[in-house]
């Protein structure tokens, strides 16, 4: 039976989070957003608001009860995810991309590397997650997937004896400059396509051989710390193999799947801050010698802007419910991140052109606001790449991916 009644955990949990955004992110957030240079965002990147999340457990969140987590499921990261992005919707993602990640720590890796890596991750406090996959030759074939030897990515890892020697490059990687613990998709088989020739490795940052390149300079979300990852006969033991030999999208796809309707919560959070500052702004904004809230034509464009936020955020509940269920289908996590990607920057445009010339100011938020969400509408794959799986999918084609 469905039911969308929170319990008292994820509502606890929701408020946490919230606090957390208000009182300890969004300050720093607002500040380091002015700094042009993204390497000195890097130096001045708040570690200590990383370790008061790891205090308060968000970090650990998602690890089971029994690794000292809090055990949330997709649901409840969503609702959490949304409240950290009022914060900023970039350093949010730290903690999106832990949670996800350290379910793969847990519940794919053997007991010999969750014994090694693990405690790498629960015992350091500032220890973040980041999966590389896109790279600069190769985003989205990933994702379709375009199943042939010449698609998809092509940093390479070679057996050697015991070893393994990695090459190539990865970029537009979240949480990357800042992370200390890497899953790594590679194509260990060149001549098949990347449903057969991908193998996953983890990879912590100081291995020998591994660096991080540029730190990529963006329009919006520039705490998420984009940047790329080098690889220059990088040897890792075959330990650090967390995926079987050639089956990494299946192992990559095992946790991206039902993780897909997570990422509507970074459009339903984008648009519920613009809106939400935009209904104050126009109760206060005069014009005509009335607040502006009172003219028909702002009140007619509020309540379209409260219909898309309410849609959006239901059918990412709905879907966010579903993927914690036995039986899920990627299909609908999939419509879902369509949905609420496609609202967040429409909704914040709104905000913008409701404000007229002070919404496109920076001494107003609408316009970071807007900056960031920009973002939705290329999270884990562009929204018409995720238009075609749908696609795909209603005429029978069943080839699994990243994302379902």
């Amino acid at each position: 039976m469905v039911d969308f009644h929170f319990t008292e955990e994820q509502l606890s949990l929701q408020k946490l989070c919230k606090d957390f955004a208000l009182n300890e992110i969004k300050p720093v957030a607002k500040e380091l957003d002015k700094i042009a240079d993204p390497r000195e965002v890097h130096e001045k990147f708040p570690w200590d608001v990383i370790r008061k999340g790891s205090e308060l457990g968000l970090r650990t969140a998602a690890l089971t009860k029994e690794h000292g987590g809090a055990g949330i499921g997709i649901l409840t990261h969503l609702l959490m995810l949304e409240e950290l992005c009022q914060g900023d919707s970039g350093f949010a993602t730290h903690f999106h991309q832990a949670w996800k990640m350290a379910k793969l720590l847990v519940e794919r890796c053997s007991p010999e590397q969750r014994d090694h890596f693990l405690p790498k991750f629960t015992d350091d406090d500032t220890a973040l997650l980041a999966v590389g996959i896109t790279e600069p030759d190769a985003g989205c074939d990933n994702l379709i997937p375009y199943d042939e030897p010449g698609g998809g990515m092509r940093t390479s890892a070679v057996r050697d004896g015991d070893e393994w020697v990695i090459d190539g490059t990865k970029h537009f990687i979240a949480s990357a400059s800042v992370a200390k613990l890497f899953f790594v998709s590679t194509r260990t088989d060149p001549s098949v396509g990347v449903t057969k020739g991908v193998t996953v490795f983890l990879i912590e940052k100081d291995t020998p051989g591994f660096t991080i390149g540029r730190i990529h300079d963006k329009l919006g979300n520039r705490l998420m710390m984009n940047a790329e990852l080098i690889f220059q006969n990088c040897r890792v033991p075959d330990l650090n193999r967390v995926s079987e030999v050639g089956k990494g999208l299946a192992f990559l796809g095992s946790f991206g799947a039902r993780h897909v309707p997570t990422t509507g919560a970074f459009g339903v959070a984008l648009a519920r801050a613009a809106f939400e500052y935009v209904v104050e702004y126009a109760k206060t904004r005069v014009q005509g010698g009335h607040p502006i809230i009172e003219h028909p034509t702002v009140a007619l464009r509020l309540g379209e802007m409260a219909s898309i936020i309410e849609a959006a955020r239901a059918v990412s509940i709905q879907a966010a419910w579903s993927a914690d269920q036995p039986e899920y289908d990627s299909q609908r996590g999939i419509l879902a991140s369509i949905f609420a990607s496609d609202a967040g920057p429409k909704v914040c445009d709104m905000a913008l052109q409701l404000m007229g010339g002070y919404g496109y100011m920076k001494e107003y938020p609408v316009e970071k606001i807007l900056r960031d969400s920009l973002m939705c509408y290329h999270i884990d794959g562009t929204s018409d790449v995720h238009r075609v799986k749908i696609g795909e999918m209603l005429r029978g084609v069943t080839t699994s991916g990243y994302i379902s």
